[in-house]
């Protein structure tokens, strides 16, 4: 168990044998803890699907925002500061009167700012503490008037329920896409996904596949040059909604599916696997999922598929990819980004 989920579940106890509880993002080892000690009922808002599906069976799971009220809300802060405001909000929404709210994260992750913006909507706090480099803190529910409000408050996307809106260029058409705090690149085009958009050629009538989708830009690119069909995937659950939203909005035929990597697709096949992986885990470089997308794909492409993915320039993925396909090439780069191509797999 993480150190931010027994830092909670320590200011918890003793834990109540009655009471409505919340778990907003972290990890289901948390809200498993919660179950049986807490009488009453658990419910949690996971964020990665891994999680997720490792859900207690008695856990009330939301893939939304829930509705209050609750009488205790954890919250792991994430390292997301938009994110994190977001779920403070919420917080201030749901907590029933005289309930608590504990706040956790680690300092190397902004938990100082965060806790101080948890003061400023939820009124201040109760008591904190600092250990094994991590921050805690807690909060009574507290009117806090809304003209005493920070500004970040009333911002699309922070605010609950509501979506940020962002614009990108393809073959010259500005399209209007919409995200929410939690999903890679915010509300902007990164530079490794505009490098690989400049170089996203797709014949009429193919099969796209686009894994670690986001917000879905690459795979609303590649519907926009003609692809029949686009499937999305995406370990974050926030962004399966978002990249959900935006198909949904513009029509565009396909899925959009939570789980990791190729998981979710079962046997599907593609003639084009597209991707800008991911290769952190917390400050540390992991390239779990790049080995697995470029060490599986065979399997999931059609005759004459292909897959094409962005990376940063240090990372070896050239090597990775001619382990498994006879044909590699740089179609692209940059001193910070390559776009590598694989075929015909060995």
């Amino acid at each position: 168990m993480r150190i931010v989920s027994e830092l909670l579940l320590e200011e918890s106890a003793p834990l109540p044998d009655d009471g409505r509880w919340l778990v907003l993002g972290g990890e289901a080892a948390l809200a498993q803890e919660l179950v049986g000690p807490v009488g009453g009922s658990v419910s949690w808002m996971p964020v990665d699907s891994r999680e997720r599906d490792l859900a207690p069976r008695d856990v009330v799971v939301h893939d939304t925002e829930p509705e209050g009220p609750y009488d205790r809300v954890l919250l792991p802060l994430p390292p997301d500061r938009d994110l994190a405001r977001r779920w403070m909000l919420l917080i201030r929404d749901v907590l029933a009167p005289g309930g608590d709210a504990l706040v956790a994260g680690a300092n190397a992750e902004g938990a100082k700012s965060s806790i101080a913006d948890a003061a400023k909507v939820l009124g201040p706090l109760i008591s904190d503490g600092y250990r094994q480099k991590h921050r805690f803190a807690r909060f009574t529910r507290r009117e806090v008037p809304a003209a005493s409000l920070p500004a970040w408050a009333v911002v699309d996307g922070i605010m609950p329920g509501s979506w940020q809106r962002f614009t990108v260029t393809i073959d010259g058409e500005e399209i209007d896409l919409e995200t929410q705090p939690g999903v890679f690149a915010a509300n902007r085009l990164d530079a490794g996904t505009a490098l690989l958009l400049a170089h996203l050629n797709i014949a009429e009538r193919e099969r796209v596949l686009d894994v670690g989708c986001g917000a879905g830009v690459i795979g609303v690119s590649a519907h926009r040059r003609g692809a029949a069909l686009v499937d999305m995937v995406d370990v974050n659950l926030l962004a399966v909604q978002a990249a959900a939203r935006n198909a949904s909005r513009l029509e565009i035929s396909g899925r959009v599916l939570a789980g990791d990597v190729y998981g979710p697709v079962g046997d599907a096949r593609y003639d084009l696997i597209v991707s800008n992986p991911p290769f952190h885990r917390g400050k540390d470089i992991d390239l779990s999922v790049a080995d697995r997308l470029i060490g599986e794909a065979p399997r999931h492409l059609l005759r004459g598929g292909r897959i094409l993915i962005v990376a940063n320039a240090f990372l070896a993925y050239g090597k990775a990819m001619e382990r498994v396909f006879r044909n590699v090439e740089t179609v692209a780069g940059t001193r910070q980004y390559h776009v590598l191509q694989g075929s015909d797999p060995l």
